[in-house]
Order: structure tokens, then sequence, then C-alpha cells
């Protein structure tokens, strides 16, 4: 409740405009962010759950736990029904449309996150006998590549973030997601790299669905509503 409190006071005293110049995420970019994740799982991945195994206490598995609800939806749930009644109840239409945006980042990112665990079939931590990080194509049942719960964190962060504007309220958004990705570490649910995957996911997603990223060239569809017709907008 006091984290939806945090985010739509900003919301209501500011309407942003749209952003026109967009960045495009195209092949050149996947590439180098597929190299940088590939350092990780080959160099950091290993030791560093290797340090993490069997380290938590009570205490830091239960503060893991109040992190992971930023990235589950009993926590983001309440973050953007919040929003939406707000800009409902006020008739504020900032705030309605940054409740839309936010749900938008945070369904496409969940949805990117499932189907690369499909895809890649990567054991879990908590679930490798030996930590090397390295067993891909485990099915059925492995889905540690990436993190659903750090690109929903970090879509919802994103998506509130650029909606507010100012610094303090985005670096405390970015801080829990970041708490977020940490808790599936601490929690031996994910390695490093699984978390900033998701990340990256989670702030791609949130950026496209609001206009300012293209991904490939292409835009997020717009919903262009007139006085007596409703017409969907595609650029490519």
């Amino acid at each position: 409740m006091l984290t939806t409190v945090l985010i739509v006071t900003p919301l209501t005293a500011r309407a942003q405009d749209r952003i026109d110049t967009t960045y495009n995420f195209g092949l050149r970019q996947f590439a180098l962010s597929a190299g940088v994740l590939s350092i990780f799982v080959l160099a950091v991945d290993p030791s560093l759950a290797k340090s993490l195994r069997g380290a938590a206490s009570a205490g830091t598995l239960n503060t893991a736990r109040q992190f992971d609800r930023f990235g589950d939806p009993t926590g983001i749930a309440p973050i953007i029904g919040g929003a939406a009644v707000v800009g409902l109840i006020t008739g504020n239409p900032a705030m309605t449309r940054t409740a839309l945006h936010a749900l938008e980042g945070v369904l496409l990112a969940s949805v990117t996150a499932q189907v690369g665990k499909e895809i890649m079939g990567r054991e879990r931590p908590n679930t490798d006998p030996d930590l090397d990080g390295l067993d891909f194509l485990h099915y059925p049942s492995s889905r540690a590549f990436p993190s659903g719960h750090a690109a929903a964190a970090f879509a919802l962060a994103t998506s509130l973030g650029d909606e507010i504007g100012t610094l303090w309220p985005r670096i405390g958004l970015y801080a829990l997601a970041a708490g977020t990705g940490w808790a599936r570490m601490a929690e031996e649910e994910h390695w490093l790299s699984d978390v900033l995957a998701g990340a990256a996911i989670g702030i791609v997603s949130a950026k496209f669905v609001s206009g300012r990223v293209r991904i490939f060239g292409v835009r997020a569809p717009r919903m262009i509503v007139g006085p007596r017709s409703m017409t969907l907008h595609w650029t490519f």
C-alpha cells in the first residue's frame, strides 16, 4: 500500500507528454547483450552461486520473500490497480495511462520471459548439483533462464519510473526491482545471468509498449480513438 501511495502521488501532479524520438533495439544490440550474458554464464554464475549456497540465514530468506513480491502478481496487482483506481476516481488520464502502460509492460515482459524459459530449459541453482550453470536444454522441469520475477519487476519499475520522471521515485523503484533480483539469487532460484536477462527484458518491454523503443524497427501498436471510430495503428 505504501508503495502505491509513493508512486501515485507524483503522478497526480504531473502529466508527461509522449516522447517523439525512439531508440531501436536491433540485431547489434541483441548480439551485444547475448555476448555479455555469455560472459556472466561462464565466468560469474558458478562462483557466485557457490558463495550463496547455504549462506542465507532465516532472516535473509524472510527479507528475500518480501522483495519477491515486487516481481510477483500479489505485489504488482495492488500497485497497478491502485494507480488505475486513483486515475479513474480523480479523472486523471495520465494516471490511467500509466497504469495501462505498466500492465502492458509487465504482461509483455512476463510472456517473453516464459517463452525464453521454455526454449532454454536451464537448471536452477537449487537443482544443479555441481553448480556449473551450464545445464541448458533440460526439459520439462527446468525454468531458470531468464528470471520471470526480474522481468516483471523491472518492467514495472521502468513503466512507473518513466511516467513519474523524477529522480528519487525512479531510484526507489529500481532499488525494489534490484532487490527482487537479489532475492531470487539468495533463494537459489536463479543465476545472476538469469536476473540480468530478466531485467533487460523488463526494461525493453516497458519502453516498447510506451513507444520509447522500437524492436528490430517495429513500434508498439497504437489505438487511435476518434469521435465515431477506433483504429489500431501499427508502424513497421
